[in-house]
């Protein structure tokens, strides 16, 4: 994994796109509650099927999606911010 990534939200803040030189993770997001809510597992690359995070991936790719989230304004520029939490879809 790569210290050049981007993060950022997609599809109007409904999921986080987490990019690098290697691969494309995508991960469902939702504001609720003053909480975001990343749901796991995301996908990876240019398919959009479920993929579960190998263990360095989980270990460079979440704290780094957690960051950016946590540092987002709620109105832009101004307004609070929110804590993250990660958690497991149910099919």
């Amino acid at each position: 994994m790569s210290a050049h990534y981007q993060v950022r939200l997609v599809a109007r803040n409904e999921g986080i796109e987490y990019s690098d030189e290697y691969d494309v993770y995508r991960f469902n997001v939702e504001l609720t509650d003053r909480e975001w809510k990343v749901y796991l597992p995301g996908s990876r690359g240019k398919d959009y099927r479920a993929y579960e995070l190998a263990g360095e991936e989980k270990d460079i790719v979440l704290p780094r999606v957690k960051k950016y989230l946590e540092s987002r304004k709620y109105f832009g520029v101004v307004g609070p911010t929110y804590p993250v939490i990660f958690e497991r879809k149910q099919f």
